[in-house]
């Protein structure tokens, strides 16, 4: 399968950085939205799997992180990352899609599914913010103020992260995915999440239409968004021998999860 990389500059001095897959025939569009920290690399493995090789597939960088950038006056509330895609979506001429959204990127993607309702077709959360609990990393970095991380805080992590990696791949990447954030993004995008999640959004997810929510095994219990979703009738499935880099560590379930998740789907 053709995997692209390809940089767009948009309205307003946007430049977005995404890869791109076009199928042989015409099928629907997925789109991947990663998570705090992250990069479009983290569904670098959906662009090999032949599960999903009819499918029209695009994971764009956040504006911020990898190698997309905007303007100095950018907010980066999930709202205004949303809107961003939005005009991505417009620009490349995908009306419908399914929306694949990992950590952060699932408070995006809720936010694309209100502004888009029409177009959305589905929504798959993989371990999205729904809750405070959610806030791993992102709470950490709020406890500083901007100067504190900006001057030791920021570095700090990433020596974590690099040590962290040294026997653990997903945090290898995770590590080198993170340092090509600017540190404005990851301090205001760290606020955004954290300040979103105080109210737990699981209500709010469960209204949207075609959802369901995925966890890594080994998070199995552990969350209390897992109650919360189970009470609201939103169906969950779970990747084995892996965590929250789902995507990293069991790429193999998790595309043969989403697949036919999408086949299983009713539209009217």
């Amino acid at each position: 399968m053709t995997m692209i990389s390809k940089t767009i500059t948009l309205r307003k001095n946007f430049t977005v950085s995404y890869l791109v897959h076009h199928p042989s025939r015409s099928k629907d569009s997925i789109i991947f939205i990663h998570g705090y920290g992250s990069a479009k690399e983290h569904f670098r493995f959906a662009f090999a799997s032949t599960l999903l090789e009819n499918y029209g597939l695009i994971a764009p960088d956040l504006v911020g992180f990898g190698h997309s950038a905007g303007p100095d006056d950018f907010g980066y509330s999930m709202k205004d990352q949303a809107c961003v895609i939005i005009e991505l979506l417009d620009v490349l001429g995908i009306d419908t899609f399914h929306l694949v959204a990992h950590s952060m990127g699932g408070l995006i993607a809720m936010e694309i599914a209100e502004m888009a309702p029409q177009r959305m077709l589905s929504l798959i959360n993989m371990e999205g913010n729904l809750t405070p609990e959610d806030c791993f990393i992102s709470g950490l970095i709020t406890r500083n103020t901007y100067e504190e991380f900006a001057a030791h805080g920021r570095s700090e992590l990433e020596e974590d992260f690099r040590k962290a990696g040294i026997n653990d791949v997903s945090m290898s990447e995770y590590a080198g995915s993170f340092s090509l954030a600017s540190t404005t993004a990851l301090y205001k995008s760290a606020y955004h999440t954290v300040n979103d999640s105080v109210t737990p959004l699981v209500k709010r997810f469960a209204r949207n239409k075609n959802i369901c929510y995925i966890y890594g095994e080994k998070n199995k219990g552990k969350l209390p968004s897992e109650k919360l979703l189970r009470a609201s009738n939103v169906p969950i499935f779970y990747i084995e021998n892996s965590g929250h880099s789902m995507a990293a560590e069991n790429p193999g379930q998790l595309y043969q999860v989403i697949r036919t998740f999408i086949d299983e789907l009713e539209f009217d």
